[in-house]
């Protein structure tokens, strides 16, 4: 057998050479495997991550449709509840109507006077009654002025009810 002579330093460095390339590769290769566990926990906590994003995104969409569908159904309350007293309030008014007119038909009573018949004919069948006139234009004046201050307050209200929580 022949041994080759290991003074020789063109040996030795190629020896060292080989040793190193050896040792080189076998760095690499665990670096390499390194990195293919890295990049699959790398995939596998985007999976993750992706999961539960769809999943919180699912339960805030339906959280958000809930809330919707509660606005809507509290809007479709308040609507009903200012019919109603819309409905409430104009027969109210109604009702004070009808006394107005009982109060002015009693004013008028009250107040008519006994004339004398004369043979000229008068401009008016009934003579002027200011009370009465004075009475009714200020009830009227009353009567729109409750009117508006109800309306005012029912839209209020109607906003008040259907404000979304």
């Amino acid at each position: 057998m022949i041994f080759p002579d290991l003074k020789t330093p063109l040996l030795w460095v190629l020896g060292l050479g080989l040793v190193a390339a050896l040792a080189t590769a076998g760095i690499e290769r665990t670096r390499a495997a390194g990195a293919r566990a890295d990049a699959a926990t790398a995939r596998k906590d985007l999976a993750n991550y992706k999961l539960s994003v769809s999943e919180t995104s699912r339960i805030l969409q339906a959280a958000n449709d809930r809330k919707a569908a509660d606005n809507h159904a509290r809007q479709l309350e308040a609507i009903n509840a200012a019919r109603s007293r819309e409905t409430l309030a104009a027969r109210v008014a109604d009702d004070l109507r009808l006394d107005r007119d009982r109060l002015l038909d009693a004013v008028c009573v009250a107040t008519r006077r006994n004339r004398l018949p004369s043979t000229v004919a008068t401009a008016q069948a009934q003579p002027a009654d200011p009370l009465a006139d004075v009475f009714g234009q200020c009830t009227a004046e009353v009567q729109e002025l409750v009117r508006a201050a109800d309306d005012h307050a029912s839209d209020v209200q109607a906003l008040i009810d259907s404000w979304p929580r």
